[in-house]
């Protein structure tokens, strides 16, 4: 299932801003939320690898089940499984138009793909979770970009990544290259996620 309460909650239960999530002050309340949230607790090490698979899972907003398919289907792969699995989930589809600044948040992407405001390679494409292929050139549709949730998302976004091309004039933008771990902005050791898995 998938995690649909305050995005704020979790970033202060981390403490940090986790990719994907809004922004907000959390310098104000650094620390857990809830009636304990300022108690000191001790993780175990279960509970350290437990926290590095939550937050990549919340980082990209997938359900459980869904998160386990992308750590089966990396494993499968050859080559590091961490880093195989981060590129599975960066290459979403929803991610990238998150990351290409088309939407200031990535529950907001993920709401102009399913509605079907996204062309891939010019062909409409309403499933968030499709996997972006380098070279493939995302579009936003005509009608999304009249929307003004739409057009600040994209005045305000900061240069994109470097596996990412965006032409902000005529709202598409392409993926280059599958990226490098280092190049992907998400704070977590996947080393931790793997071993996880392979208890």
């Amino acid at each position: 299932m998938r995690y649909i309460k305050p995005k704020d909650k979790i970033s202060r239960k981390y403490g940090e801003l986790l990719s994907g999530m809004p922004l907000f002050e959390l310098n104000k309340r650094p620390y857990p939320p809830g009636q304990h949230g300022l108690k000191r607790t001790k993780s175990s090490e279960y509970g350290s690898l437990l926290q590095e698979k939550q937050k990549l899972k919340h980082c990209y907003g997938v359900a459980e089940r869904q998160f386990q398919r992308y750590f089966n289907k990396a494993n499968k792969i050859k080559g590091p499984t961490g880093e195989i699995l981060i590129q599975l989930l960066e290459t979403r589809l929803d991610n990238l138009v998150y990351r290409m600044g088309f939407a200031p948040t990535l529950p907001m992407a993920r709401q102009l793909v399913t509605h079907g405001h996204i062309l891939v390679n010019n062909k409409k494409i309403d499933i968030p979770s499709y996997a972006v292929k380098p070279n493939t050139e995302i579009i936003l549709r005509e009608k999304a970009r009249k929307l003004e949730t739409v057009k600040n998302a994209i005045k305000n976004t900061p240069q994109v990544l470097d596996y990412i091309s965006v032409q902000k004039e005529e709202f598409k933008g392409k993926l280059k290259e599958v990226p490098q771990r280092q190049q992907i902005p998400v704070n977590v050791n996947d080393r931790l996620i793997v071993e996880f898995y392979s208890r």
